[in-house]
């Protein structure tokens, strides 16, 4: 990169020539090419006593060096930002947001007391730098104009490939799973030249043909790359699908800058790329229940429970997600809808639509039995990866049959637009030992069945049935759909007193509002201790707030209207007065921290439940989401 700059700053490079190709930038008020005015009045020098900060601070500190502009200490009060900052000025941002789709576009911006440069590229971001010093530096100081704005974009022109222009040529996949390769590659280049750059199947003419050529062993971390120019366009060929978003990214950036590639010509090559373990949590953002991989790539990281997902933002057009193991999962592209749900074994391409900043989550099939196998991210050398920003606020749903699958919780986190995760599962009650969710099949009809698990976990561990006060606490549940010796092994460990599958909770966001639906399924049953649920109720806050925090807020709800069978409406045994006097229990210990959503307010919703006086139907579903989303709202912003 040094080497880039010297030669750049060496010859004060203003107008880019490769090939035929001829790359023109605006020139600075003043005259065509003139250096801008001595500092006056209405104008801001920096000479001295400025320092630099941002994503790419590094490369304006080695240009500054270069061109022997001196800079001031840490403490120095004007600023020129590089790239993405945090305290960079609202109005540079702002300016900045529209241009950043644009890979050749870069702005610069002067607010009066700092300076921000912007690129849609860290090949943009360069010739910012580049033009700053050519246009702005003199007698070593940059002086800039009050609240300016530079806008620069390349005026490209003569791109050609195997002798035709790229306004006639056609960028053409092989094969279907190929499609949003070439739509990518074509976006890039309609970007470039100005033309609109049309992508197909099949077409007559000079063309872009793009292949993927690959087996499965092949797939991770192959990024090797032929290309052949003949009469009838360019061929790209790759071991992976990969390999080839990457190859056909870095031509469309080759053909940008005025590369030309001539019939007859031909060469292999291997995309620049760098791989980001999903290990890294400071980067990666992981929201539910994760734990690091106790599978043979310790770099890769699972999910648990109901609904997880893990974000990432990166620049460039595509991103290469990597697993450890075959996993479904759906994805989502800067907050758009959700894929359709998808399957890998060992790597997924993903493209973003255009250039620029994306926000990547890779979210699991909103089940327990669907674990993210995630192991990290390939990208390209020229990608910035970093990590997504904290939204409001992030919420975490505990419940049970209501809270699971596509209920309300789901829906509130998506529609609220807050970091969100669910732990819930149908039967589930707080207390072990009660509620309708056993470890298997083994107990039916008040009776276990000789040799099954659950007649196991009875006999070894003493417990019948598994509450969320254990639960909550581990890496799921010992699911019915685990064969032997799987399940006796899950189980045995489950119950181990090494806790081996403990959660950690040191892998994910922390939550700073857990939302409690519990207490139906302890209720109805016939064997019912109040007085127990209480406690338990009191110290499964108490546990949650030693692992999340002593400012973590709770918010819990009592059950919904007409969740009480008639027979079980008997004085103090009313399964919506208990569950009031757990709340009140629980904020007489933990007053700052706890609300209650009563059934004084629940029956004014008009919650449709449905025939079995306990599920809400969908439209119910829809009411409680309604509901509970305005209640969050007005309660938390």
């Amino acid at each position: 990169m040094k080497h880039f700059f010297s030669l750049l700053l060496a010859l004060l490079i203003l107008c880019v020539s490769l090939y035929g190709c001829t790359r023109s930038t605006t020139p600075p008020e003043g005259g065509e090419g003139d250096p801008p005015d001595p500092p006056a009045k209405g104008k801001v020098v920096f000479c001295g006593d400025f320092r630099v900060s941002g994503a790419e601070a590094l490369l304006l500190e080695d240009a500054l060096t270069e061109a022997g502009i001196p800079m001031g200490g840490a403490d120095a009060a004007k600023v020129i930002y590089v790239g993405e900052d945090e305290n960079a000025s609202a109005t540079a941002r702002e300016n900045a947001t529209a241009r950043e789709a644009h890979y050749n576009d870069f702005s610069i911006v002067c607010d009066g007391t700092s300076l921000s440069l912007y690129g849609g590229s860290t090949y943009a971001t360069e010739q910012a730098i580049v033009f700053l010093i050519d246009n702005f530096a003199k007698d070593g100081a940059i002086t800039m104009e009050n609240d300016l704005v530079r806008t620069i974009t390349p005026d490209l022109k003569n791109i050609t490939v195997a002798g035709r222009p790229l306004s006639e040529v056609t960028v053409v996949y092989e094969e279907d799973s190929c499609l949003g390769i070439a739509a990518n590659m074509a976006h890039l280049l309609s970007v470039a030249c100005g033309h609109e750059i049309p992508y197909a199947k099949e077409a007559s003419g000079p063309v872009i043909r793009l292949a993927a050529k690959s087996t499965t062993s092949e797939l991770f971390f192959s990024y090797d790359y032929e290309w052949a120019a003949d009469g009838d366009g360019l061929t790209l060929t790759a071991k992976s699908r990969a390999a080839l978003s990457f190859a056909a990214q870095d031509f469309a950036f080759a053909l940008s800058d005025g590369a030309v590639y001539a019939a007859g010509k031909s060469g292999t090559a291997s995309c620049a790329t760098r791989y980001v373990g999903a290990s890294d949590t400071e980067l990666f953002k992981y929201c539910g229940m994760w734990q690091a991989s106790d599978g043979a790539n310790t770099a890769a990281m699972d999910s648990y429970w109901n609904v997880a997902y893990v974000e990432i933002d990166f620049t460039g057009g595509a991103i290469v997600v990597n697993f450890s193991a075959p996993t479904n999962y759906v994805y989502s592209i800067d907050g758009g809808e959700y894929s359709a749900p998808q399957s890998a074994t060992e790597q997924a391409v993903i493209f973003a639509g255009g250039m620029g900043k994306h926000t990547l989550r890779i979210r699991n099939l909103n089940s327990r039995s669907e674990h993210l196998h995630f192991a990290g991210v390939t990208v390209s050398e020229a990608t910035v990866l970093s990590r997504t920003a904290d939204r409001a606020h992030y919420i975490q749903f505990v419940g049970d049959s209501i809270s699971d699958g596509n209920s309300f919780a789901r829906r509130i986190g998506e529609q609220l637009g807050w970091d969100y995760s669910v732990t819930a599962c149908a039967g589930i009650a707080l207390e072990d030992n009660y509620g309708w969710w056993y470890v298997n099949n083994g107990y039916k009809n008040g009776a276990y069945e000789e040799g099954s698990m659950a007649e196991m976990i009875r006999d070894n561990f003493g417990v019948k049935t598994i509450g969320m006060e254990s639960a909550f606490f581990k890496l799921g549940l010992p699911e019915n759909y685990m064969t032997e010796p799987e399940r006796s092994l899950y189980a045995t460990r489950y119950y181990d007193e090494a806790g081996t599958l403990d959660c950690d909770f040191a892998s994910g966001n922390t939550p700073d509002i857990v939302f409690i639906f519990l207490g139906t399924n302890d209720q109805l049953r016939e064997e019912k201790d109040p007085e127990r649920f209480v406690t338990s109720y009191v110290n499964f806050v108490g546990r949650i707030l030693n692992t999340y925090g002593s400012d973590t807020q709770i918010c819990m709800m009592n059950a919904l209207t007409h969740s009480v069978p008639p027979e079980q409406n008997d004085e103090g045994h009313q399964l919506y007065t208990i569950i009031r006097q757990a709340a009140y229990a629980v904020m007489d210990k933990y007053l700052e921290n706890v609300v209650f959503i009563d059934r004084d307010e629940i029956t004014t919703w008009g919650v449709e439940i449905g025939s079995d006086n306990v599920h809400p139907t969908e439209a119910g579903q829809v009411t409680l989401t309604e509901k509970i989303g305005e209640y969050l709202t007005d309660l938390y912003g």
